[in-house]
């Protein structure tokens, strides 16, 4: 009987170590995962003929004009990733409030939506250059 009780005993804290370990891990992943994520991506795409040069036109004039209107410096990073000028234009907007941030983000995917080279992604990694 007593073989049976240390052995559940063995078992339990063995059970209880690794749900500690795997619990540490995931929050680690978490953090890693928060830090790399960005909260808004303009991807700008190619189907054979190039990318939409008045649609990365319009980009570029809404962000000057949106850092004209409110007085900020948006922080963005520009990765290219393709052969035909694809590229990919992430943004943490750290700079901005929530509601500044969706506002943002509203008003340039309105900006852009003449366009059907043009793909955003929220809340995720930003692309890798090749």
């Amino acid at each position: 009987m007593k073989s049976i009780i240390y052995i559940c005993l063995l078992f339990s804290l063995v059970s209880c170590n690794t749900q500690k370990r795997l619990a540490k891990k995931k929050a680690k992943e978490e953090l890693l995962t928060a830090d790399t994520n960005y909260r808004f991506s303009v991807s700008f795409i190619s189907i054979g003929s190039g990318t939409d040069g008045k649609a990365k036109k319009v980009f570029e004039a809404f962000i000057a004009d949106y850092n004209t209107k409110n007085k900020c410096k948006l922080v963005y990073e520009t990765t290219p990733w393709g052969r035909e000028g694809e590229v990919d234009y992430c943004f943490k907007l750290k700079e901005l409030k929530a509601k500044q941030q969706e506002s943002f983000i509203t008003d340039l995917k309105e900006a852009l939506k003449s366009s059907t080279l043009v793909r955003y992604q929220e809340n995720s990694p930003c692309k890798k250059a090749r």
